[in-house]
């Protein structure tokens, strides 16, 4: 007995489909669900008897051939009755064009661990009025993510920013700890707020997961932080376990956790007024922490070191978003950011880190030549302004014990200007001047 593997039913799926596209109407929709299971959906209505006679050639092929990854025949189409919104759906910014044939395209919509993100929209509604967004991403942990968001924060508050921290990385809390003493926390944090929503009660938490750092600032600046988790928290993991779903909705069948998220923020920035926002983002290959990458409209900090394990995850990652309907969007707002660059022949690493990400930028997200017309985005290896361009960040042995809340004097103010110097050069000036 032969057996069907993921790569191989999406492949089998497309060749069916296009095989029989003329009897399709409209652009069809090959669903992959969680379990990589697929479907077919159709913007048809399911009491069109003739078209339904029309698909039984289709059916009988493809289920079939993609062996567990099938559903039962009765299953295997979806049509608008089964769909909460099908004019969006069809409409999906999260639509992935597979084949263009005859004038007709056939598009990939996965369903990933958020639940049914993939069935309604994302409001984002910002205005020019809001407070600019900043996500800090990495792979992994330990390449000084966070410590680079503390930093900065504390940087800005010093030059009169009001600084709103949220620590969204909630399965390894970090910059809520660096920047809160324990006696400073606020009652509750993100996971309560995701919990208690689901039940009608976010309104009622919020106020209370916000807490001033006791680093102060200069002037009107301030720092504020929204920890992952509030004081005397008990049951963190229940919380934790219950903080990605999607929230039932009695006509759009489910409003998505980035839609919710996007609620959080925008609730949190009408309420503090802050000038900017840092995120501190969930590490790690996973579509929960790319939703703070692609959703939020933030300037996004892609840290990384010269490893083999960063080439390969964000190579999975780049390639990823090539497709994404969001792309020419958001990548004009992404930015390598080199974390801890060590001393010995750090212009060497730098040049290589370089080289390596035009090459993955170039092939991924920057646009091929053409039309010299049509403005296209993509830069020169040397251009020291691209997103390959990694901006630096130095390694310093004293901030092994950066700890500014308990020990503010234990890394001298010249340790930390050599180490961030250039960072904050460079990400001051995507901030607006004061009037």
């Amino acid at each position: 007995m032969s057996h069907i593997t993921f790569n191989e039913a999406l492949d089998i799926a497309l060749q069916k489909v296009e095989a029989h596209l003329s009897s399709l109407p409209g652009n069809p929709v090959i669903l992959r669900d969680l379990r990589g299971r697929i479907r077919i959906a159709l913007n048809a209505s399911q009491d069109n008897e003739k078209l339904k006679t029309s698909l039984i050639p289709l059916s009988d092929q493809l289920h079939p051939a993609l062996g567990a990854f099938t559903y039962k025949k009765e299953l295997l189409f979806l049509f608008h009755e089964d769909l909460p919104d099908p004019n969006y759906f069809f409409k999906s910014p999260e639509l992935i064009p597979l084949k263009v044939k005859k004038g007709k395209t056939i598009y990939l919509l996965e369903r990933q661990v958020t639940g049914q993100d993939w069935l309604s929209p994302t409001k984002l509604n910002r205005s020019e009025k809001k407070p600019q967004r900043f996500t800090f991403f990495g792979l992994k942990g330990g390449v000084g993510r966070s410590t680079a968001a503390a930093v900065w924060a504390w940087h800005l508050a010093q030059n009169k920013r009001k600084v709103l921290v949220v620590d969204l990385d909630l399965e390894s809390p970090g910059v809520g700890t660096m920047l809160l003493p324990d006696d400073h926390q606020p009652e509750f944090g993100i996971v309560d707020w995701f919990v208690e929503s689901m039940v009608g009660q976010g309104n009622w938490v919020q106020s209370g997961m916000v807490a001033p750092s006791s680093l102060q600032g200069a002037g009107e600046g301030w720092i504020k932080v929204v920890p992952a988790y509030g004081r005397d928290e008990k049951d963190y993991m229940a919380k934790l376990a219950r903080c990605y779903q999607d929230l039932p909705h009695p006509t759009k069948g489910a409003i998505p956790w980035a839609e919710r998220l996007e609620q959080m923020l925008s609730a949190l920035e009408q309420q503090e007024q802050p000038d900017v926002v840092l995120i501190d983002s969930r590490a790690g290959l996973h579509d929960i922490s790319a939703v703070t990458v692609t959703r939020l409209g933030a300037t996004a900090f892609l840290f990384a070191i010269h490893t083999p394990q960063t080439w390969r995850g964000y190579q999975h990652l780049f390639h990823h978003w090539r497709h994404h309907t969001r792309l020419e969007q958001f990548r004009e707002h992404l930015q390598i950011v080199a974390g801890m660059i060590p001393d010995l022949n750090a212009d060497d690493y730098l040049e290589k880190l370089r080289e390596q990400f035009y090459l993955l930028f170039t092939a991924t997200l920057y646009d091929e030549g053409g039309d010299e017309a049509t403005p296209l985005f993509n830069f020169d290896l040397n251009d020291r302004f691209a997103p390959h361009t990694p901006w630096n960040i130095r390694w310093m042995p004293h901030l092994q014990g950066f700890d500014p809340v308990h020990h503010p004097n234990r890394v001298p103010l010249p340790i930390i200007t050599a180490a961030f110097g250039e960072f904050f050069e460079r990400a001051d000036l995507l901030l607006p001047a004061f009037p």
